[in-house]
């Protein structure tokens, strides 16, 4: 029986939607760990001796696994195009699941209050330093009063967060046909067969004329002779 040829427009489709799914995750990831870098909050701090003082606190110092559920997602979406279509499913509900965690600490600050004693940690800590010949740090005497929330990095984290929940979730639901072609991990039996099947079907293909000579088998043989390496 003769195998199925998917059309080109039915292969572009396929590209396309998981194409789609790993920009989004590229943009959720670039969009991750770039609001990282900007001030997410500013602390109000009282010191006896200093006096009132506002220390920045970034993105990646309050929510530190912003940036690595970025990357971890990022590498599952690329995974996935290595895998068969059930594996690409379930590391597209990973890659969503991590996308949405990471916007777990966006949301709240935008939904809430900042928390002023996890902000009082951090500075007093030293956590809160990016640069260690300019240390951001407090006394363990000063006292954090209030603090303020910078909307626009805190907005672009959700929404990157977002892009990586839409990708996920669309590599998830169209994660596309098992790979074309032969793969290197095969014994040599089977590539040689797959080959020769291929030929007889498709002998005009420059895509099985390479897996012929990649698999040993010389094209010029015909379908009924060639099967044999050289």
């Amino acid at each position: 029986m003769k195998k199925k040829t998917a059309t080109p427009g039915a292969v572009k489709k396929r590209l396309n939607g998981r194409s789609l799914a790993l920009a989004l995750t590229v943009v959720s990831a670039a969009g991750l760990w770039g609001s990282g870098q900007l001030h997410w909050l500013t602390a109000s701090v009282s010191d006896d001796k200093t006096g009132e003082t506002a220390k920045d606190i970034i993105g990646r110092v309050w929510d530190a696994a912003g940036t690595p559920l970025a990357l971890a997602m990022l590498a599952a979406m690329i995974l996935s195009f290595a895998l068969a279509p059930m594996a690409r499913r379930i590391l597209g509900g990973i890659s969503a699941a991590l996308a949405a965690v990471a916007g777990f600490s966006a949301a709240m600050l935008l939904g809430g209050d900042p928390d002023l004693d996890r902000a009082q940690q951090l500075l007093t800590s030293g956590a809160a330093t990016q640069n260690q010949s300019d240390p951001v740090q407090i006394s363990d005497w000063a006292t954090v009063t209030e603090a303020s929330v910078h909307t626009f990095p805190v907005v672009l984290a959700l929404l990157a967060a977002a892009c990586g929940v839409v990708g996920g979730v669309l590599l998830a639901m169209k994660p596309g046909d098992a790979r074309q072609g032969h793969s290197r991990y095969e014994t040599p039996e089977a590539r040689r067969e797959g080959v020769v099947e291929d030929l007889r079907e498709d002998p005009d293909s420059g895509r099985v004329l390479w897996d012929a000579l990649d698999a040993g088998v010389d094209p010029t043989d015909g379908p009924d002779g060639a099967g044999e390496p050289d």
